[in-house]
């Protein structure tokens, strides 16, 4: 018995009802928010996740939506997947001509969508029930002030869940760069964001792109839309996660924050912690890695001049620990 949506595979193509493509059929009337989907082609089993999420995403009850995939692969097999399913022409795919790769690439599937409510949701990752994708419109109805919505999420391979609780969603609205030190968020499949004012994401950052986008929003607008029920399933990272270049992203990120975090201990400590894990151990060696303004510079050379303390490790934490 065939997957609800899903034509009948076969090696021929015989008696399957392709899904019309962007090209193939006239715009329907604007949705109520567009699903993107940027496919990338360095992500190890990317069809084998696709095929997931898309899965996912044709049970769902609520209708009233378009799909947007950009596709930064060289062949064909992606547009090929698709061809197998019957989004009842909300599907509209799209080839990049050169491959855009993160974040520019989600950047085009924001671009090329139409609704004025955008969700992402990365291949690896999946909705986690028919009503997921309806409770995160929901969650943006019910919070028209709101800018940016979040929902829980469970990570598949451990079933550790990712809740955004009251306590953190205060604390961002109180302080959104101190997601500059931490992603209580999780990547953009667990987010929803207002299509205005524009926003897009800052191609200088790969690993920090999604949590510096967070934090722009919520600063534009403190209001964060929350639901801690999970509707989102993560798979693992479409690639294993460099960590070359995380000295250089906290430093384009702190540019940014500077002027709100420059007294804040809790940075201070992250990024001296940032700076030993990567053997950075001066401001020179530093401006050779990043490049930094002026201003961070400075700051950066107040933190090596004056570092955080670290917590006393002496008789009383040692008897402390025996007691």
């Amino acid at each position: 018995m065939g997957h609800p949506g899903r034509a009948e595979r076969n090696p021929r193509g015989a008696g399957r009802r392709p899904e019309p493509l962007a090209r193939d059929f006239p715009l329907p009337d604007l949705p109520a928010v567009s699903v993107c989907i940027p496919a990338s082609p360095d992500a190890d089993g990317l069809l084998e996740d696709l095929e997931l999420a898309l899965d996912s995403l044709v049970v769902q009850r609520f209708l009233d939506y378009e799909v947007v995939v950009t596709d930064d692969s060289r062949d064909d097999a992606v547009e090929a997947l698709i061809r197998t399913y019957d989004f009842g022409g909300r599907m509209r795919y799209f080839r990049n001509p050169q491959p855009l790769q993160v974040p520019l690439n989600w950047d085009e599937a924001a671009r090329l969508s139409r609704a004025p409510l955008i969700k992402m949701l990365l291949p690896q990752d999946r909705f986690a029930h028919a009503d997921a994708l309806g409770r995160f419109v929901q969650l943006m109805a019910d919070t028209p002030d709101a800018l940016l919505g979040v929902a829980g999420a469970t990570h598949e391979e451990t079933g550790e869940a990712l809740v955004p609780t009251p306590e953190t969603v205060a604390a961002l609205r109180r302080q959104p760069e101190r997601l500059l030190r931490e992603n209580p968020l999780g990547p953009p499949s667990t987010t929803i964001h207002r299509r205005t004012p524009p926003l897009d994401y800052d191609l200088r950052l790969r690993l920090k792109a999604d949590v510096d986008f967070y934090m722009r929003a919520l600063r534009l607008n403190p209001r964060l839309a929350a639901l801690e029920e999970p509707l989102v399933l993560l798979g693992p990272p479409a690639a294993p996660q460099e960590t070359a270049g995380e000295v250089r992203e906290a430093v384009l990120m702190l540019e940014k924050a500077l002027g709100q975090v420059r007294d804040d201990r809790d940075t201070a400590k992250f990024l001296w912690g940032l700076m030993k894990t990567h053997k950075v151990r001066n401001a020179r060696q530093l401006a050779r890695m990043a490049d930094p303004p002026p201003s961070v510079l400075a700051y950066v050379q107040h933190l090596f001049a004056h570092p955080p303390r670290e917590p006393r490790r002496g008789l009383f934490a040692f008897l402390g620990r025996r007691t």
